[in-house]
């Protein structure tokens, strides 16, 4: 006996596209900004989260970004391909 779909409630819970983690994009783009002697840096402790974001970029020993979002990043800079999407860890 076949069993009957629900296609509106499976649909709307499938995302598509290959999954990336947080890791592999930070490398990514890592590998990327180097080539311009930049870097992305990972904020650690409260009060420079508040002040710097999640992440940062920096070069030439100062803080050239700062509250990178890095999906957005990694589309603009090539890193993050339209048919690959950002899982959080």
């Amino acid at each position: 006996m076949a069993r009957a779909r629900s296609s509106s409630s499976q649909s709307s819970k499938r995302v598509r596209g290959v999954p990336v983690t947080v890791r592999a994009l930070t490398q990514r783009l890592n590998r990327l900004l180097a080539a311009d002697g930049k870097e992305l840096k990972k904020t650690r402790g409260a009060p420079a989260i508040d002040a710097l974001g999640a992440y940062y970029v920096v070069g030439n020993n100062s803080v050239l970004s700062h509250h990178v979002d890095l999906e957005a990043l990694g589309r603009e800079t090539g890193a993050l391909e339209a048919y690959e999407r950002l899982i959080e860890d």
